[in-house]
């Protein structure tokens, strides 16, 4: 059963539930949200399972996955985004990579930035980590916006898998905070450079 992490005015961010399937593939199989991930390759029913689960099992054992994102108005099609953190095994271990995916019916909203703001202040505010790092495309002038619009600070290019991608970072601006235990808030193990978790699609432009 799916459990309300953080609500804005117009989002919900919640954990993943089973039933979310199909909802999820239309997102991982739509060419214009997978232009900048996946090799922009549509998802496949193995990539699109291995996910969904990837995100229950992570947000059960560290509390915080990359969590499915809806509107607060009930609509047909949800969740219409993606919005959190990449793990167990992240890609860019030991960091803590955020990212953002919206369908693209909702672009141009400011969704995309409002959802990355309340995540960001979440994940600096309740579950306490350090630092924040985002992996964008340097051709994906909406995420790149987005980035910017949340505070992430520019730092440098990185190869990764022969793409070059724009490492954003964004220091948590309340200090050191002590460690709660309901959260598991490293990002250990092997980085399992899997598809649909690095560089982020286009969002809307905010």
């Amino acid at each position: 059963m799916a459990t309300t992490v953080v609500q804005t005015e117009r989002l919900t961010l919640r954990t993943w539930a089973p039933t979310d399937i199909d909802a999820f593939a239309v997102l991982a199989r739509d060419p214009r949200v997978t232009r900048y991930i996946n090799g922009g390759r549509a998802a496949t029913d193995e990539q699109i399972g291995s996910f969904l689960e990837r995100q229950i099992v992570t947000a059960a054992r560290a509390g915080w996955c990359r969590w499915a994102l809806q509107l607060r108005e009930p609509a047909a099609g949800e969740p219409v985004g993606v919005v959190g953190f990449a793990g167990p095994g992240c890609t860019f271990a030991p960091e803590i990579e955020f990212g953002w995916w919206l369908h693209p019916d909702l672009w141009s909203r400011g969704l995309a930035t409002e959802a990355a703001r309340a995540g960001i202040n979440h994940c600096f505010a309740v579950i306490g980590f350090a630092r924040l790092i985002s992996m964008v495309h340097p051709e994906n002038a909406a995420s790149l916006a987005v980035a910017r619009k949340v505070g992430m600070r520019r730092e440098t290019e990185v190869e990764h898998n022969g793409v070059t991608l724009v490492r954003h970072v964004l220091d948590n601006p309340l200090g050191d905070l002590p460690p709660d235990p309901r959260y598991r808030r490293d990002c250990s193990g092997m980085p399992h450079g899997s598809s649909l978790g690095t560089a982020h699609p286009d969002p809307d432009a905010g």
